[in-house]
């Protein structure tokens, strides 16, 4: 399934490390959540979910969380909304 560039949609976005529910405004209101593994030695990965009006909202989320220094683990389109 390919996602229309814009178009609203559904994303999931999956990051290395933890990010305080307080930067959700500053992320598109996405819905923050960090789950902690079950390994002791691995960091915790948060995950963002929500509706982005279109791709270039993505973008700019994206480009926001590498110039924090998180690293992305993965990127999912989920639907239209």
């Amino acid at each position: 399934m390919q996602p229309p560039y814009d178009c609203s949609g559904i994303y999931t976005i999956h990051i290395a490390g933890r990010l305080d529910e307080s930067w959700a405004d500053r992320l598109g209101g996405l819905t923050i959540t960090t789950v902690d593994q079950e390994d002791d030695s691995s960091q915790p990965v948060t995950i963002l979910n929500g509706c982005l009006p279109d791709q270039a909202a993505l973008l700019g989320i994206l480009t926001t969380l590498y110039n924090w220094h998180y690293p992305l683990l993965f990127v999912r389109y989920l639907r239209s909304s």
